[in-house]
């Protein structure tokens, strides 16, 4: 079931109805979607064209997005095999950022890149939030993201131990 279609399920549970329903739709969810990205009811950016920006919003989730707690940003993280490619991801987007003067919090790590889009003022969930998490995920895919099992961790690597 994909999450668009979940959405439209939990809202056509009438309100008078057991919400322990809505409990039972996380035994449908796709991997790595929590019954929170589900109902999604993002708080928008004063001015956005809600429809247009909830429309970007579902495929995002669909690609592997989350709504942050306080449903006012998205966020994803990137897995890469080497920390120069986490560091090339970084770059490419705080390069954009800058031209677009839209900035996100990025949070870097040996093998990823956790990166948070929200708008600041007026504070929610904008265009310009959902066109930068575009632009991460097709960067990401250039690069060349992995698997989070296959991901560089710290540590001595195994194969180089005798």
């Amino acid at each position: 079931m994909t999450a668009r279609a979940a959405r439209r399920f939990v809202q056509s549970i009438p309100r008078s109805s057991n919400f322990e329903h809505v409990h039972n739709l996380a035994n449908f969810t796709t991997s790595n979607q929590t019954l929170n990205n589900l109902i999604m009811q993002p708080k928008f950016s004063e001015g956005q064209d809600e429809s247009k920006v909830m429309a970007e919003l579902e495929a995002l989730v669909e690609g592997g997005w989350k709504l942050d707690e306080e449903q006012i940003g998205i966020q994803r993280t990137y897995h890469f095999k080497t920390y120069t490619k986490v560091l090339d991801l970084h770059h490419n987007i705080g390069v954009r950022s800058k031209s677009k003067n839209h900035h996100p919090e990025m949070t870097t790590n040996t093998g990823s890149l956790t990166v948070h889009w929200t708008t600041h003022y007026p504070r929610g969930l904008s265009a310009k939030d959902t066109f930068m998490a575009k632009y991460c995920d097709e960067q990401a895919r250039i690069i060349g993201t992995v698997d989070q099992s296959d991901a560089q961790k710290c540590g001595p690597n195994p194969s180089s131990q005798i």
